[in-house]
């Protein structure tokens, strides 16, 4: 019953605006009526007010419905829903009064009252609305001097000026997070409006890598694929960039900095995806992979590959570097195991490679050892062993592997340590043990 309550609820921003345009239109006849000293115009009002209350009561069930799914902030929400039940009885009395004889033997100021009320309450409750939605500074946001904006850290000048989380984190959370995770809509109960918000955290704790935490939900959450209910941004939202999510990465693993500059992170890469984020720092030749280069791949076989589904995203224009995806979609009528031979082709090239909920055995995994490149590799959701770990060590570049949701044990984090290059792995909903995992030495 809950997920159909939530399901009915959803319409609640469907229905919303048939109200706002019957009453508003109404308004606006009574106003012209008024101008003009005549009635000619009570059974058009009247008819907009029956319209405009009939779809209110609707779209006040369905918000009511919509308010259990959780997430948005008491007071506000309150608010809101007071002002919608409110500006719906004002608009049922004034329907009364209008379509009726009632309107010529009630003084004017009565009838003229209930229609400035409601027209009132209608744009009330409307910009609580918004606020639930867009946040309570949306219209603000950018005003000179009031603005929260204009309280943000001037843009830097150079690399040498920037701060990591004021130049470049803080400006990922409001653009990608903010939506879902401010003081009046705690999805998680989780803020990251300000700074004693985000120290604070959420139901599932803190965002930070702490001494009785090695992980981060976070950081969980934002690797998850689109399929998954728990994944941020959630579907349907503006997604993270792989360079944004390497960035936030690298603020939560260095603990709460909030003010540390990001010349003293001592860490190339993050400072040349920063520098490329704020256009500090060319593109074109931002990155340790610059530093070597790869062979032309024809286009024709880009276009071959391209036509069985599989997903290919050039990382830099003209590197020649790619990120590529196979949806798990794209297996209703092929085979695993051909449509990985179909990237022979490029496999000197595949930088980034999102193999995740394919149903990958170790056996298939062993066939992607050629791909001398690939420094990320996507492997969640699959049904991969122990043994598998074994066989990515042989990945001479890789640097992050996701094995989330494998069957995974402690017997595989030995092999860990054989690899050179990796800097991050993801082991949750795994039968990898927090105490064992604590024991790894990485040599990367």
């Amino acid at each position: 019953m809950e997920d159909l309550a939530i399901f009915f609820g959803r319409f609640h921003p469907i229905l919303v605006h048939l109200p706002i345009g019957f009453l508003i239109m109404a308004f606006l006849m009574w106003v012209f009526q008024k101008w003009k000293k005549k009635q000619a115009f009570d059974q058009a009002i009247a008819f907009c007010l029956l319209m405009g209350t009939f779809s209110a009561a609707m779209a006040c069930v369905a918000g009511y419905l919509l308010s259990t799914s959780g997430g948005y902030e008491g007071a506000l929400l309150s608010q809101h829903m007071w002002g919608g039940i409110i500006t719906t009885v004002l608009a049922a009395i004034s329907y009364l009064v209008f379509s009726s004889d009632l309107t010529r033997k009630w003084p004017s100021a009565i009838a003229s009252g209930l229609m400035i009320l409601m027209f009132g309450g209608l744009n009330f409750t409307g910009h609580i609305g918004g606020s639930l939605t867009h946040g309570s500074d949306f219209l603000t946001e950018y005003a000179p001097i009031i603005g929260s904006r204009a309280n943000q850290l001037p843009p830097p000048a150079s690399m040498d000026e920037v701060v990591l989380f004021g130049h470049v984190i803080q400006p990922i959370l409001q653009e990608k997070c903010i939506s879902c995770h401010r003081t009046d809509k705690l999805k998680g109960g989780l803020s990251l409006e300000n700074l004693v918000a985000i120290k604070k955290g959420g139901e599932s704790g803190s965002l930070f890598f702490t001494a009785s935490e090695k992980t981060s939900e976070l950081i969980r959450r934002i690797h998850l694929p689109e399929s998954d209910e728990e994944m941020m941004p959630p579907k349907g939202k503006s997604q993270l960039t792989a360079d944004e999510i390497g960035l936030l990465e690298a603020w939560i693993q260095a603990g709460e900095d909030f003010d540390k500059p990001l010349i003293s992170y001592g860490n190339d890469s993050i400072q040349n995806l920063a520098g490329t984020y704020l256009g500090l720092i060319d593109s074109s030749h931002s990155g340790k992979e610059s530093t070597y280069a790869l062979t032309a791949v024809d286009s024709m076989t880009l276009v071959q590959i391209r036509e069985t589904g599989i997903v290919i995203r050039e990382l830099l224009a003209g590197s020649y570097r790619y990120d590529v995806s196979i949806p798990p979609s794209v297996l209703a009528n092929q085979n695993l195991s051909e449509m990985l031979k179909k990237l022979e082709g490029i496999k000197d090239n595949i930088i980034w490679l999102n193999i995740s909920n394919l149903g990958l055995e170790d056996v298939q995994l062993g066939d992607l050892v050629a791909m001398k490149n690939l420094e990320k590799l996507r492997l969640e959701k699959n049904q991969l062993s122990d043994q598998s770990v074994s066989l990515l060590a042989k990945f001479p570049k890789l640097q992050v592997v996701n094995l989330y949701g494998n069957e995974l044990t402690d017997a595989c984090l030995p092999s860990f340590e054989q690899f050179k290059q990796l800097k991050t792995v993801y082991v949750w909903q795994t039968k990898i043990t927090a105490k064992q995992l604590g024991e790894v030495e990485f040599i990367g």
